[in-house]
Parts: structure tokens; C-alpha cells; sequence
């Protein structure tokens, strides 16, 4: 049975137009819709990765008392049932920052917070629809992974497919899962060129050296140039025109 992505990243750019560009020719993204505003801002565009893909929008398309008016990212999860899930949120204490309804474009979503104010949406909007092995995962970076993780279990339902602890037996990086989708987690950098980050995108690639040249080629911003990680994977590191942060690898979770 063909597996189907089924959580993805939501970027929101100053310049949606210009990402998209940017996404398209330094990453390889390839454009599924592009919903414009009559100002030629991006209501919503959908890129895709492989069968995987990201959501982009314009900064100031959402209504100002969304919470989603006020963030730069966030993660939307599809779900077939939403108010099955809005019910076991509730349930275990979630923070709802949007309560579940019927919207324009035909989905039924709604929002919650997560312990360290991250907004993750939840709908039957399907951002993918296409079958295959993701290539695509988003990652939230907490100061508490511990607790981000019970989070994620009791108040989403995702179940964890690996943990990897720390020297200090706390949680160091965790992978969860949604059905197919997967989300990775890790601990919130204290210093050092990544402090600050609590988002990122990684790209699965067969080959992340001629991926690498391409990207630099085409303007990307290299934070680290390729090389392999302590567990075996070769990766590299860039910042998008916008600065957000895009780990590419040739790791694929199990």
C-alpha cells in the first residue's frame, strides 16, 4: 500500500512571490497551486517536493485575529476525521487557538497551540494529494522536548517511531508520526549560529552534493557546506532570501 504524506511545513514570507522563485530554482520545488490576492500577494500556494509539500503564503493574508496573522511558520497536519482530533485536543487540555468550523476553501480545520505557543493546524485540506515515501519534514525545536513529545502523543495522537537520548538521558531528537506523515523534534539551540531557530525544513535528497551545487549556484545562502553527520547521513545546511532555515539529506526516517 503507497504511503501519503500527511504533515507539512507552512511558511509565510514578506515576498511569497519571490520565495516561490527562489524555491523552485534553488531547491527544486515544483509549483502545484498558486492562489493570488487581487494585490498579487499569495493566498496560499502549495510547492511540492517529491510527494511531499510545503504551504507559502504572504505575511498579512490571514484576518488580523488569527494567530496565524502573527507567525512566520507553523505545521498542518490532514486528518480525515478533524473533529475526532479536536475532541481527544480538547480532551487532554489542549490550548485551542482556533476552534474547529467549516471554511471557504471546503475544509473543516482547526488550530492548537502547542506548550511553547507553536501553532499546529489540523483540516481535511490535502496539501499533497499524491502517494509516495515523504521526502519532506518539518522540525519544531523546543526547550522542554520532553514534554513537547507528551504533547504530541496525548493531545495529537502521534506516536513516536524514534527517540534518541541525550548524554543526560533526556530526549536529544524524536521522530513521531501521523499516519504516514512524520515530524521531527529536537532540543532548542542555546547558542552558537542556530540560536533561535525553532523551525526548520528537512529535504530528503539521493544526492546532497549535486543538490548542494545547484543551490549554491542558484543563490542560496550556505550555513554549512556538505559533510556527514555523526550518524551516517550526508547533509547540508541553507537559509532561504527570508532566512529560514532548509537542512537537506540523504536521511530518510524507517
Amino acid at each position: 500500500m503507497a504511503s501519503h504524506p500527511t504533515i507539512f511545513p507552512v511558511l509565510r514570507y514578506n515576498d511569497a512571490p519571490a520565495a516561490i522563485d527562489f524555491l523552485v530554482n534553488a531547491l527544486g520545488f515544483v509549483v502545484k497551486s498558486d492562489h493570488r490576492t487581487p494585490d498579487g500577494g499569495v493566498a496560499h500556494a502549495d510547492l511540492a517536493f517529491g510527494p511531499g509539500v510545503v504551504g507559502i503564503s504572504s505575511t498579512g493574508t490571514s484576518a488580523t485575529e488569527s494567530p496565524w496573522s502573527r507567525v512566520r511558520q507553523g505545521l498542518y497536519l490532514v486528518v480525515s476525521d478533524p473533529d475526532a482530533y479536536y475532541d481527544r485536543a480538547r480532551s487532554a487540555g489542549a490550548d485551542v487557538a482556533v476552534p474547529i468550523a467549516d471554511q471557504s476553501y471546503g475544509s473543516r480545520d482547526f488550530t492548537l497551540r502547542d506548550p511553547e505557543g507553536h501553532l499546529w493546524g489540523f483540516g481535511t485540506y490535502d496539501m499533497s494529494r499524491g502517494d509516495g515515501a515523504p521526502a519532506l519534514f518539518p522540525e519544531v525545536l523546543y526547550r522542554d522536548v520532553e514534554k513537547a513529545v507528551d504533547w504530541m502523543e496525548r493531545a495529537v495522537g502521534c506516536r513516536r517511531s524514534l527517540v534518541v537520548p541525550g548524554n543526560d538521558g533526556s530526549v536529544k531528537h524524536a521522530e513521531l508520526r501521523l499516519d504516514d506523515g512524520v515530524v521531527f523534534t529536537g532540543s532548542a539551540p542555546e547558542s552558537g549560529q542556530f540560536q533561535g531557530v525553532t523551525h526548520f525544513v528537512n529535504l530528503h535528497v539521493a544526492d546532497p552534493d549535486a543538490h548542494f551545487a545547484g543551490a549554491k549556484a542558484a543563490g542560496a545562502s550556505i550555513v554549512m557546506e556538505p559533510q556527514m553527520s555523526p550518524f551516517g547521513a550526508r547533509f547540508y545546511a541553507a537559509r532561504d532570501p527570508e532566512g529560514f532555515l532548509w537542512w537537506v539529506s540523504d536521511y530518510r526516517p524507517a
